[in-house]
């Protein structure tokens, strides 16, 4: 049995609880940095003076920046353990932040990119570690509540900066949103080395000399009794291929293939949605104090949204309830163009759209990690995701020139939600896939909120 089997079959400690606790404060920081672009675009834009196009490069300049952080970096994890990771993910958010304020009219958008570039590698890293730390240490019992609550964890972010912060910066400038990103990412890195522990199942693998002994020490802690070696290695094969060969070879690549193309499929909705909704509601009513409100409004109904597929997730299966969800985010979203940018409507059909939308986020983050083994796991993850995000580098530059060549509201949201019907059948395929028997592959759990089979 492997080291994190029975873990989440016993009552949780008090280092479980902290250790899911500070990994969705993580992940909700996240949500902050990823949306703040969202709701200080209007002010950039009137500040620099810039197109739509332009703006668009800005917004992309952070997924630009978590392609590299979840695929050149993010497997490193996998060699220096999780926990080092964190640190120095949520050390890269804070020097980007701190780059951004120091743009202007005369040294061009220049600076923001670099920023959002640099934040992006940070989060794109963070991404690969905070999913496996909240895998192994969370209990059965409360496994589907706090599944949904990090799938909500990005919305709750983006509803908290947008509800604070955002109406500070018609008064304080944009600079104000990038300052207190600075701020909560350098007290999350500090947060994160003194709090977070170490993956149960990367010291198993004994990577390090003092493995057991940092192992025994994390299991007293929760109250478990100590081991006398290490377990048997379940990676022998990934230890001899290569934790990346192992994510592109057999069956499990064919399976990485499946979810990079309906990951990046959905990124180029999902990114467009939170990118240009607000600012394209703002724009025609030319006001930039209505972007904080329409991010409150997509944050707001992936938060429900999520909670919602959690709670059905676990009981009618992950696999089985993502494709409906997905196929309701494509009319809703394209609904929230036709409709138009008039307020309140705006604000509810956004609200409606992002209730399904988000889903996506807790479908694609149950399923990858389940495909992997141990040594390859945050290698696989850090890829599929990583490579995701070039749909969503694509969303705001591509959608950034729709709109400057003309594209009305009701055009440019229905083609972008189209993409999400491919992440759907990519996720009906992969389900098919794995029905069908590999006499090579041992077979690996399903992915369900709830701990259960989807």
């Amino acid at each position: 049995m492997r080291i994190t089997e029975h873990i989440p079959q016993e009552r949780m400690s008090g280092l479980q609880k902290r250790a899911v606790v500070i990994a969705i404060a993580l992940v909700v920081l996240d949500g902050y940095d990823v949306s703040l672009t969202s709701f200080a675009a209007p002010y950039i834009e009137r500040g620099f003076g810039v197109s739509k196009a332009e703006l668009g490069l800005v917004m992309s300049g952070a997924l630009i920046g978590m392609l590299v952080g979840s695929i050149i970096v993010a497997p490193l994890a996998d060699r220096i353990g999780r926990r080092k990771m964190g640190v120095i993910a949520t050390s890269t958010i804070a020097a980007g932040m701190f780059i951004g304020p120091f743009a202007t009219p005369e040294t061009g958008t220049w600076p923001l990119v670099l920023s959002r570039v640099v934040t992006g590698v940070g989060v794109g890293c963070l991404v690969a570690v905070v999913g496996v730390i909240l895998a192994e240490y969370t209990g059965k019992r409360v496994y589907a509540l706090v599944m949904a609550v990090y799938a909500a964890a990005i919305n709750i972010g983006g509803l908290l900066g947008s509800m604070i912060v955002g109406p500070m910066l018609d008064a304080r400038g944009w600079q104000f949103g990038w300052w207190i990103g600075f701020v909560l990412s350098a007290v999350a890195a500090v947060a994160t080395y003194a709090l977070l522990p170490e993956s149960l199942a990367w010291l198993s693998e004994g990577r390090r000399p003092d493995a057991l002994e940092r192992l025994n020490a994390l299991l007293a802690k929760m109250r478990r009794p100590a081991l006398t070696a290490l377990p048997e290695p379940e990676n022998t094969g990934v230890k001899a291929k290569g934790s990346l060969r192992t994510v592109f070879t057999g069956r499990t690549g064919l399976y990485t293939l499946l979810m990079i193309v309906g990951y990046v499929a959905y990124m180029l909705s999902f990114y467009f949605m939170t990118n240009w909704a607000p600012s394209s509601v703002a724009s025609a009513n030319d006001n930039p104090a209505l972007a904080p409100q329409l991010v409150t409004a997509f944050s707001i109904g992936g938060i429900l949204g999520n909670v919602l597929f959690g709670y059905l997730g676990g009981r009618i299966g992950v696999r089985v309830l993502a494709p409906v969800f997905l196929l309701l985010a494509t009319f809703t979203l394209s609904l929230f163009g036709i409709v138009g940018s008039q307020m309140p409507t705006a604000w509810w059909t956004l609200f409606a759209a992002s209730f399904f939308v988000c889903s996506g986020t807790a479908a694609f983050y149950a399923i990858v990690p389940t495909l992997y083994p141990t040594l390859a796991r945050s290698t696989g993850f850090g890829v599929v995701i990583g490579v995701g995000r070039f749909g969503g580098i694509a969303a705001p530059v591509i959608g950034g020139a729709a709109f400057d060549a003309g594209w009305g509201m009701g055009a440019a949201f229905t083609v972008f939600s189209l993409p999400m019907l491919v992440a759907g059948v990519s996720i009906i395929a992969l389900h098919m896939a794995q029905r069908r028997p590999d006499a090579d592959e041992a077979p690996r759990p399903e992915p369900a909120l709830s701990g259960t089979s989807a």
